[in-house]
């Protein structure tokens, strides 16, 4: 057949044939759905930015990055979903949109970087740097593999970022922000303010006056939202704790023992240290000249200054054994005595004079002082192991569809259970659920949950489980006046006492506005009169509520104000003393702090205005269903 199709494609009626034929066969492919094999091209693409396209496979490696630091950082597992609703996919494509009008912008204005320049920039990379001050290529390669690099790409990668750099720093060179406004923001950081100021609680209010029941009932049917019953969750749990299944007591000593043995020299012994200067010398002819002058009489340091070497450039700090790189100078420094001086030592980078200026002497504890927390960290590990074992155990259990009841009672373990507990794990009557390890993870799963579903065990931070079943679900709903009456009853309390601590401030403020003295106030309400000095807009002083210092920067110089107390039962009322600029060497440093803060601010100001404007004048199009797709949402 293959035969037949050549021939005929070697005369020109064959080959129109062969073309129409050819063309029949691809309309049928386009016609049945197998079009799709052209419509891939351009499904690649997350976005478009003039003529860069953000690729969907760097997408989706920049979201799973992300979504892992995100993971770090607050201690446990974020879902896709649960990123995607802290916006991180869209901070992710922000991003990538931003890189990618920046390579375009890149290419138009014909940017470039030399490979020398690039290699120059690998072989200085400190992540690059070995023990020895030189690039490691093992580390490199390690680095490479870990992102998912090859040599090429990252290559690639590190010359757009050179680019992209380029243009950034052109525009941020010139930010230099005007001197009154740098003044400004110094005057309104620095500013230091003196206060006089009494506190007032209930105690100058009077006696209470109670709500009837219609007037409670009216501030309740005002308030309903506030006195809405939650959700609420039947479940029993079983849980899984190597804390609480250890038992150190029965740890043998003949164990305890082993396990210090095996640990004496990594754990619980602290090495000795030297603190320790070197000079590296080319050939061993000048090293052997150098020693022979020490050996004279010379010092170390007067042999430094003749070879014009600065301190640091012999000083290998203060420094264990096996922190040295080269071996032969470890083994001759931790031989010498204190202020002795080596003879030449070949090196790996050349020929060495060390010397010891001090000794830090090592020392290993005892087995009766780590004997019990041996026994504890033994009881733990074999806690671990039991509880792998028995997760094992019960997962089979669970997939045979047993109860949590009856896999509680086969293993001996506690089953517990919550007749009804919301979100925050709180009960009806206002207590907390038995503390237990991983709570917070635990609740979520539970509201997650549904009734008779089989759920995943949380798994805890300290290496144990929990299992949850969901009995029931009380639905939230507004509470009836008698059943919230106490509550509301408090509520009403703590609003009135608000309302009346707040008016009594605003009348003892006017007081003061109107020339009463602060010491007379204090006289008439036999309060002490505080004084506080050294105020700053964003410090803090022991003792003094940060919305009295807030309060003390919104009026004028000898003018008064109030503010919430230490707690909400309590009013500061104030008189402004005196205000002062700092003028000392803390003030100086502030405000060049600012002032680098203000020329930041301005360098980024400039950098985002032109990524703005040039993504408006490039265009910029995103394929939703691509990104979906990435993400793994469809």
């Amino acid at each position: 057949m293959m035969d037949g199709l050549r021939k005929a494609g070697q005369s020109w009626f064959g080959r129109i044939l062969m073309t129409i034929l050819f063309g029949f066969l691809i309309f049928s492919f386009a016609l049945w759905g197998i079009g799709d094999i052209f419509r891939g091209y351009g499904m690649k693409s997350v976005a478009t930015v003039g003529k860069t396209d953000v690729d969907a496979q760097v997408y989706r490696q920049s979201f799973q990055a992300e979504l892992q630091s995100l993971s770090r950082r607050y201690g446990q597992t974020i879902s896709v979903e649960q990123a995607i609703g802290f916006g991180l996919d869209q901070e992710v494509l922000r991003r990538l949109i931003a890189d990618a009008a920046l390579d375009d912008k890149a290419k138009a204005m014909k940017l470039g970087i030399s490979d020398d320049a690039i290699a120059k920039t690998l072989l200085t990379d400190p992540n690059f740097i070995g023990a020895d001050g030189k690039f490691d290529k093992a580390r490199f390669n390690e680095a490479l593999r870990a992102s998912g690099y090859t040599e090429a790409s990252f290559i690639a990668a590190q010359r757009a970022v050179d680019l992209r750099q380029q243009i950034i720093q052109g525009l941020s060179s010139p930010a230099v922000p005007p001197t009154m406004m740098t003044d400004a923001m110094a005057r309104f950081t620095n500013e230091e303010r003196s206060i006089s100021y009494i506190t007032i609680g209930k105690d100058q209010l009077g006696a209470e006056t109670l709500p009837d029941d219609a007037a409670l009932k009216a501030y309740f049917e005002e308030n309903k939202a506030n006195f809405r019953a939650p959700e609420y969750r039947k479940f029993s749990y079983v849980a899984l704790d190597p804390a609480s299944l250890s038992d150190p007591s029965k740890i043998t000593d003949e164990e305890a023992k082993a396990r210090y043995e095996s640990d004496r020299d990594t754990i619980f012994t602290t090495p000795e240290k030297r603190t320790l200067r070197q000079i590296v010398f080319k050939t061993e002819a000048d090293a052997k000249a150098a020693a022979e002058r020490l050996a004279a009489g010379t010092t170390f340091d007067a042999l430094v200054t003749e070879r014009s070497l600065k301190p640091e450039d012999t000083d290998l700090g203060t420094i264990e054994k096996r922190g040295l790189a080269d071996k032969a100078v470890a083994e001759a420094a931790f031989a010498l005595e204190k202020d002795k001086t080596s003879d030449v030592i070949k090196g790996q980078f050349g020929f060495v004079i060390v010397t010891v200026t001090d000794v830090i002497a090592g020392s290993t504890k005892a087995f009766d002082e780590v004997a019990d927390s041996i026994r504890v960290k033994l009881a733990q590990d074999k806690a671990k192991t039991a509880i792998r074992d028995l997760h094992d155990k019960i997962e089979d259990q669970r997939a045979a569809a047993k109860p949590l009841t009856e896999i509680a009672k086969e293993n001996n373990l506690a089953l517990v259970s919550v007749d009804a507990a919301d979100r925050l794990g709180l009960q009806p009557d206002g207590t907390a659920i038995p503390a237990l390890e991983g709570q917070g993870n635990f609740m979520k799963a539970v509201f997650a949950s549904d009734v008779g579903v089989d759920n995943e065990p949380i798994a805890t931070r300290a290496g144990g489980y929990i299992w949850f079943d969901v009995a029931s679900i009380t639905q939230p709903r507004d509470r009836e006046f008698d059943e919230a009456k106490d509550k509301a009853l408090n509520a009403w309390r703590e609003d009135d006492l608000a309302k009346r601590l707040q008016a009594k401030a605003t009348d003892l403020v006017s007081q003061l506005k109107a020339g009463k003295s602060i010491k007379d106030l204090g006289a008439e309400l036999q309060r002490d009169v505080k004084q506080a000095t050294g105020l700053k807009r964003k410090g803090a002083i022991e003792g003094l509520a940060s919305a009295t210092i807030a309060a003390a920067f919104t009026v004028p110089v000898k003018d008064a104000a109030s503010a919430i107390g230490s707690n909400n039962d309590e009013r500061d009322i104030l008189v402004v003393e005196s205000a002062a600029l700092q003028d000392s060497a803390t003030a100086l440093a502030e405000a060049g702090r600012l002032a680098d803060e203000a020329r930041r601010a301005l360098s980024d100001d400039y950098a985002n205005a032109f990524i703005l404007r040039t993504q408006q004048d490039l265009g910029v199009s995103v394929n939703d269903h691509v990104r979906a797709v990435a993400l793994g949402l469809n």
